[in-house]
């Protein structure tokens, strides 16, 4: 397989699944020039990446002329993010900025992210084309509320509709937990199916045409929202249940599916139709979405089946990274950094020493 040269921009390189790009980045064969971008010069990506720089909100009105710019000045290819407040931006006007730049954003388009994005809009979508999910209400429909508690018991989980994580969630243990819940705006209840021990998460990669080019499921533990240790299986049922989820939605590229078995079935809780926290761990087993949307994508490569993995376990750890206070400064000054990597930079390499490893 050829090598090719690209120019990416990762947007909010300080959040832990745009990191996670970067490294699926650093792990593929493809040659990349990769440009970082962050709301503060105190983001850990920024230090990272070829070039630096400091980018205004999503919201902001100016972004999108600043991204059109970036991407003109810097020759940029491809633009992909983890972070969930600028997916539907660069779905809105996708094609407006590859008119401009001729950059690509791999991402899918605004009614299928609503999908995604809305907890409640998973559920209608789930039970209209008849996958399993949890039981549900939202929290502005006092009746829907109660009939849920008494079809379902307790206890239940309140979740902000739109939040991603654990942000906001709620353990609902009685009528009055119920009662405080149902005072709240933009809140979905669902049954608590399974068990804490009963996760898994699917990776979904979706062709131009809409098939499932690969898929890989992790049984997992959770650590607020993030996957602290997984374990790659077979996992059929589960898989099975992934991909007829991902075939029917048809995202652009990637799809990260939850999922709990519950009375011997797999129950699907929430859907991210984006690149997600493990998509390294996936790219570090073989099985790397970044690498394939950009061949895909961007370069116009034919589809590929992406490996079939069928076994590796992760442990995550939290770690430290030192940076030089100057660099830090000059890009919070002028919202540029060239060439970061050539500033003085320090990885606490513990437990990489004893296993062999070299350090970044």
């Amino acid at each position: 397989m050829t090598r090719s040269h690209l120019t990416v921009l990762v947007l909010a390189v300080g959040g832990n699944v745009s990191q996670g790009i970067l490294k699926a980045l650093a792990l593929s064969r493809l040659s990349c020039r990769v440009i970082g971008a962050d709301v503060h010069p105190m983001k850990l990506g920024l230090y990272t990446v070829d070039r630096a720089y400091v980018s205004p909100w999503a919201r902001d009105p100016g972004f999108l002329d600043w991204l059109i710019e970036t991407c003109r000045s810097e020759g940029v290819q491809a633009i992909l993010t983890g972070a969930e407040p600028i997916l539907p931006v660069l779905a809105e006007h996708a094609g407006e900025i590859q008119e401009r730049t001729g950059a690509r954003c791999i991402v899918s388009d605004p009614s299928k992210l609503a999908i995604g994005d809305d907890k409640l809009l998973t559920c209608h979508w789930l039970e209209e084309h008849r996958f399993n999910c949890p039981a549900y209400a939202a929290s502005e429909d006092t009746q829907a509320l109660e009939a849920l508690a008494a079809a379902h018991g307790y206890p239940l989980v309140a979740k902000r509709r739109t939040e991603g994580g654990c942000r906001g969630l709620i353990h609902v243990e009685d009528p009055v937990d119920l009662a405080y819940v149902g005072k709240k705006e933009g809140y979905l209840v669902q049954e608590y199916v399974g068990h804490e021990g009963s996760e898994y998460t699917a990776g979904c990669f979706c062709a131009r045409d809409g098939r499932v080019r690969g898929a890989i499921v992790m049984h997992r533990e959770l650590h607020e929202g993030t996957t602290v240790q997984a374990q790659v299986g077979a996992y059929p049922t589960v898989r099975d249940e992934a991909v007829r989820i991902a075939q029917t939605l048809r995202p652009m590229g990637p799809c990260n599916i939850q999922l709990r078995m519950a009375g011997g079935r797999p129950v699907c809780f929430e859907i991210n139709i984006r690149f997600s926290g493990t998509t390294p761990v996936r790219a570090r087993l073989g099985f790397n979405e970044v690498e394939e949307a950009l061949r895909h994508f961007v370069l116009g490569e034919p589809a590929r089946d992406l490996p079939t993995v069928a076994s590796g376990i992760m442990l995550r750890y939290w770690n430290e990274m030192y940076v030089d206070p100057d660099a830090c400064e000059t890009l919070g000054r002028t919202g540029r950094l060239d060439d970061p990597q050539s500033r003085p930079l320090q990885v606490e390499d513990y437990g990489m020493r004893r296993a062999g490893v070299r350090g970044p």
